[in-house]
């Protein structure tokens, strides 16, 4: 039984991510590839930064003979990049599943459920641990001879490491919900608590050069720390380093054996957990007078009051909006330092002060292009999308009405991002019109453009929002156009155009160029897709 549930939700999962429906229609060999090649980029981009990250710590900890601590601080950025991105799944998918009570009903165990959840997590934490692990295995291989023992005992390691951020999350995952279920504002608390979340991450690995300074400077006191406080890491890093099985061992058991006793524990308690009606306090209905308002606003207005009730739909579809205001209030703080910071990570190191407005400007529409709140709109109408397709409403006003929710979200925050940059960073008049068109430019196409995508590719037939949200193949066909539209005008510039444009005046070409995709998109949600509206049930 726990071999066919783990079944239905892989296939349900690449389902999702294909776009496949239920009758059979797949989403073609060019939506697979499509994908694939997102995925392999991905990868590329995300190990290469952390395969420079990790070639920058090896030497200096060899030289304080601390080669373990290389080890150690790899297992716990994998822990950590595993737990913020699996808290919450577990959270939403162990304790708050809507196909709890169904699969209750049927005579399945309850310890075969909650195996099957905690399985599907398991995966969630391989695909994000080997993006440190791998990148940690490369690196090791490249700076030095490796045997076969020491490879053994890596592949040990790395497989092993998931357990530790599943049990974590599992745990931290049960009390959130529990504090989730006791207040009003259920999504505000959620979205908080992931930025909390996100930001630590966030913060260590941006400062994690001065982290490995500091570390080699203090290299025995930080060790012994890691050694009293982290055990499990401290075991890892010297079986790796030293060849000792018997670390290993150690190491093993601090993964296996907490992993276990949680799994015991919530198979013996699931059943309670799952079924459990923690009520609020009822809501007095006080009469007022009723407002009538434009259809267009009503539909949009409709969008925002499902964005905000939603902490998943919340956080994914603005946490580039999120990071836009963030990244330009670090800039207002603590000065240019940190786009210089972006470039030495991403850009080979060029010196941004030249180029400082068209860097900060590409910062700025780099993050807002990961905003996706139009994307999945119409997939998230689910079974209810025919009463919009039936009210007395254009179909051009309703998706309108989702594009323009993307828009008020966006664009306030692309606003205060091009403000902030502007008060502090050293700009000319034209510049500074530039800095503000071209965002806002983004935020229209961006928006424009998921409706479109996900009138194309919808997907209806979901137990739960987070699969349309983060994973459909609209979300990431959306992102990755926004992200490919900032970045190729990029590479076009350098290295074809630079001798003859200035970089002024090729943002002012991609902010025209972008009006125009704008104006043809608008007219063909307005004016041209009232037919593939009507005939979305029928695919």
């Amino acid at each position: 039984m726990l071999k066919i549930l783990l079944k239905i939700r892989l296939k349900a999962l690449a389902d999702s991510l294909f776009n496949r429906q239920r009758r059979g229609k797949s989403g073609g060999k060019g939506m697979k590839a499509l994908l694939i090649f997102l995925l392999i980029y991905c990868v590329v981009v995300f190990g290469g930064m952390f395969g420079m990250m990790f070639y920058a710590m090896y030497e200096p900890f060899q030289m304080l003979d601390m080669g373990w601590l290389y080890y150690s601080l790899c297992g716990v950025l994998a822990t950590m990049l595993c737990f913020v991105g699996s808290v919450f799944f577990t959270q939403s998918t162990l304790y708050d599943a809507k196909d709890n009570e169904l699969l209750l009903s049927m005579p399945i165990p309850s310890g075969v459920i909650l195996g099957s959840r905690m399985a599907l997590l398991l995966l969630l934490n391989y695909g994000y641990s080997l993006l440190l692990t791998v990148a940690c295995g490369v690196v090791r291989c490249i700076v030095a001879p490796v045997t076969a023992a020491g490879a053994v005992r890596y592949v040990i390691a790395a497989l092993l490491l998931p357990l530790i951020p599943s049990t974590l999350s599992c745990v931290v995952g049960y009390l959130i919900a529990l504090v989730i279920s006791r207040v009003r504002n259920k999504s505000l608390v959620s979205m908080v608590l992931s930025l909390v979340f996100l930001g630590a991450y966030f913060a260590v690995c941006f400062n994690m050069q001065s982290y490995i300074e500091s570390m080699v400077q203090n290299g025995a006191a930080i060790g012994a720390a890691i050694q009293k406080a982290l055990p499990p890491f401290y075991a890892m890093g010297l079986a790796l380093d030293q060849g000792n099985w018997l670390q290993l061992l150690w190491y093993a058991l601090w993964c296996v054996l907490p992993f276990a006793a949680v799994y015991y524990l919530l198979s013996r308690s699931f059943l309670r957990i799952a079924t459990a009606k923690r009520g609020l306090k009822k809501v007095k209905y006080q009469a007022g007078r009723l407002q009538a308002s434009s259809v267009r606003w009503a539909l949009t207005r409709k969008e925002l009051l499902h964005l905000g009730n939603s902490s998943a739909y919340m956080l994914n579809g603005c946490m580039g909006a999120i990071l836009a205001v963030a990244m330009s209030v670090l800039v207002a703080v603590k000065g240019d330092s940190i786009l210089q910071g972006l470039a030495n990570i991403y850009a080979g190191g060029f010196d941004v002060h030249a180029y400082i407005m068209p860097f900060a400007c590409i910062v700025e529409c780099l993050t807002l292009s990961m905003t996706i709140i139009s994307a999945p709109s119409i997939s998230l109408e689910g079974k209810n999308l025919w009463t919009l397709q039936s009210a007395p409403v254009k179909a051009g006003d309703v998706l309108l009405g989702k594009a323009l929710a993307h828009m008020l979200v966006a664009g306030p925050a692309a606003l205060l991002s091009s403000l902030l940059l502007a008060l502090v960073l050293p700009m000319s008049a034209a510049e500074t019109v530039l800095l503000f068109a071209l965002p806002l430019a983004l935020v229209a196409f961006m928006a424009f453009l998921g409706v479109t995508v996900n009138l194309r590719w919808p997907r209806f037939d979901y137990t739960n929002e987070t699969y349309v949200i983060k994973q459909s193949a609209s979300v990431t066909i959306t992102m990755f156009s926004g992200m490919g539209l900032v970045i190729l005008p990029c590479l076009l510039y350098g290295f074809l155009l630079r001798k003859t444009l200035t970089p002024q005046m090729m943002l002012l070409i991609a902010t025209v160029v972008l009006a125009i995709a704008d104006g043809v998109l608008y007219h063909y949600l307005t004016h041209r897709a009232e037919k593939a509206f009507a005939n979305l049930n029928q695919d």
